[in-house]
């Protein structure tokens, strides 16, 4: 699996909160395991970009089905060949194409489950912490 590319962090800011909000910025590290800078960047990413920003295990889990949704293609490419060689085989890819869409539907279910707990621990608004 490819290594994902770290870029280098050249710029400081300074941010000042109020007692509550440090404190609830603690037990929001504390409880996702995730460290307070960590927390700061992935909340501007995702204000700014307006996608949830994934964590390293989230982003090697989305590589794994982007490298199995690969394979898929190219056993449709292998289907579809055998069908323009007109060999007869028709029952047998039938069977093929239906368990290669059960596949690609665990793929995508599996994709928004992904997506669902990254915005279920993404960080909450103040006071819903």
């Amino acid at each position: 699996m490819p290594a994902l590319r770290r870029q280098k962090r050249s710029e400081t800011f300074r941010l000042r909160l109020t007692d509550a909000e440090h404190g609830a910025l603690l037990a929001l590290s504390q409880r996702t395991g995730i460290c307070r800078s960590r927390l700061a960047r992935k909340a501007l990413r995702e204000l700014i970009t307006g996608n949830v920003d994934l964590l390293e295990g989230e982003q090697y889990a989305v590589l794994e089905l982007a490298r199995q949704m690969r394979l898929i293609g190219i056993n449709l490419n292998q289907i579809a060949h055998q069908l323009n060689r007109g060999d007869g085989a028709s029952h047998e890819l039938a069977e093929r194409i239906d368990e290669l869409r059960e596949v690609l539907r665990e793929h995508e279910l599996a994709r928004r489950r992904q997506v669902a707990a990254a915005r279920a621990r993404s960080v909450p608004e103040h006071g819903r912490v």
